[in-house]
């Protein structure tokens, strides 16, 4: 649901939740040059890096998004999931003339329409944005607090869970940190076997891991193990002060042997060495079974925020070509 372009009619940031501080935040990981650049490749440059000046707020600096050129020499942006939030950082307050300029930037002659996600706890950047008019609607997604360590965090996992955890590593499952080309292509064939069962809306390619292993510290993917052969596997990046799930999939024949408990686990001790705020286990869309395997984790839902904005310019020519077609229709059957 689209909501009133007024901040007003935002869900108030709660600073109990886990958040980076808000006076200095860092760009976000998906709106880097290196993730960017990294998608892109992936696609063999057919949706292209977009360098999106930032002035004031902080040093000049450069946010990118993801463009894809459309016919008649316009463009989309972006084209990735509501998941992927842009930010480009800010120390001290976030200046409204800072918003006006990348805004300037995105909303020339050439764009079709642009598409902003922000994360829950980037509430100056939402708050902007909303204030500039910017219509938006919110999608959850579920994080869990690192602020306590990990054998805290842990010992908060449901009782089930934690059961779990054991039993996997007791049935001989292991974790390894890998980014062989063989090991993610084995991964890859259960990952895409499972998208094709649920029919998922969104599917990675292979490519897209591919690259995003090369920037190691930031990225870390993970396979399980068992009898020596992979059962399981996911990727992971660091997002700012977060730990972000990217994808993850299990062989569905070793469930009884819970590898994506070990999988989850061993992630969340890798936020936690990171010094990670929070880590972030994405969204579950209308799944109550998700929702609740997440909440299991000690997972607490916030809410992200999609931010949209479509040329009048293309939005009226769009409506002038399907008057014509239909008046081209009418007059054929005439």
């Amino acid at each position: 649901m689209v909501l009133p372009n007024t901040p007003e009619q935002m869900v108030p940031f709660n600073a109990s939740e886990p958040h980076c501080n808000c006076d200095y935040q860092t760009e976000s990981f998906f709106s880097s040059a290196d993730f960017v650049e990294a998608w892109s490749r992936s696609t063999g440059n057919v949706q292209r890096p977009l360098a999106i000046p930032v002035e004031g707020s902080g040093p000049p600096r450069t946010m990118y998004a993801i463009q894809e050129s459309d016919r008649y020499w316009s463009r989309t942006i972006p084209v990735t999931r509501m998941d992927f939030c842009m930010s480009p950082g800010w120390k001290g307050q976030l200046e409204r003339s800072t918003l006006e300029g990348m805004l300037y930037s995105l909303t020339t002659p050439r764009t079709r329409t642009f598409v902003w996600y922000v994360r829950f706890d980037h509430e100056p950047l939402a708050h902007g944005l909303a204030s500039l008019g910017l219509s938006f609607e919110r999608s959850s997604t579920h994080v869990i607090p690192l602020a306590d360590g990990y054998e805290r965090i842990f010992s908060r996992y449901n009782a089930t869970l934690r059961n779990h955890v054991r039993k996997a590593q007791r049935r001989g499952v292991t974790i390894r940190h890998t980014s062989d080309p063989v090991d993610i292509h084995d991964y890859y064939q259960l990952y895409t076997q499972r998208a094709e069962q649920k029919d998922w809306e969104t599917v990675y390619p292979v490519e897209l891991s591919l690259e995003l292993v090369k920037l190691s510290p930031i990225s870390r993917f993970l396979v399980a193990e068992c009898e020596s052969k992979v059962i399981g596997g996911g990727l992971f990046v660091r997002d700012g002060c977060s730990v972000y799930l990217v994808h993850s999939a299990l062989n569905h024949s070793y469930s009884h042997y819970f590898p994506v408990c070990c999988l989850y686990d061993d992630a969340i001790r890798w936020a936690c060495e990171s010094n990670a705020v929070f880590f972030n286990l994405g969204g579950s869309g209308n799944n109550a079974s998700l929702e609740t395997f997440k909440s299991h984790w000690g997972a607490r839902q916030v809410f992200n925020y999609r931010f949209e904005w479509m040329n009048p310019l293309w939005k009226r020519a769009s409506t002038i070509k399907a008057v014509m077609r239909r008046s081209l229709n009418a007059f054929g059957h005439n």
